[in-house]
């Protein structure tokens, strides 16, 4: 509400707030607010059903087939050099254990662990650290995919 004043010949231009039960753009923010904080803390808490939380989807490789990840790392000879839980022959001890390997921060103590970057390490290790022992063994970008997933779920309870 405004109210023009004329004060000492000049005219002076008077606002007033709405009491606080008027304010309607006022009560507006304020319910905004409120339900975007909510809207927030559900969404963080609780995901749609059938959708992955956060941290679990952070380590989804997309369109991956974790279940295929063992066949193929006994096709690859992956056990030969590492000790992977749920492959069958996987005792090797040139390479570290595999075990909890979806708990760890990094690959090969150079790369962030996650999806992208474990599937392009399973492709062609030397590219990302060139003294590796861990050779190239041809693998696909499909079969590295499948293998990813499933060692990005070991140490993970799903």
């Amino acid at each position: 509400m405004a109210s023009m004043v004329l004060v000492a010949g000049a005219v002076v231009t008077l606002w007033a707030l709405a009491s606080p039960s008027r304010d309607v753009v006022g009560q507006l923010v304020s319910w905004s607010e409120a339900r975007w904080t909510e809207l927030r803390a559900w969404y963080i808490s609780q995901p749609l059903d059938g959708e992955l939380e956060w941290d679990t989807a952070q380590l989804q490789v997309r369109g991956a087939d974790a279940a295929q990840g063992p066949a193929l790392m006994v096709a690859y000879g992956c056990g030969s050099c590492h000790v992977i839980p749920g492959v069958s022959g996987a005792r090797g001890t040139v390479g570290p254990s595999l075990t909890r390997f979806g708990e760890r921060a990094y690959i090969a103590g150079i790369l962030p662990n996650g999806p992208g970057t474990l599937t392009n390490w399973l492709i062609n290790p030397p590219l990302y650290a060139p003294q590796t022992a861990m050779p190239d063994m041809g693998i696909t970008q499909e079969d590295a995919e499948d293998m990813a997933a499933y060692l990005l779920a070991l140490g993970h309870d799903r």
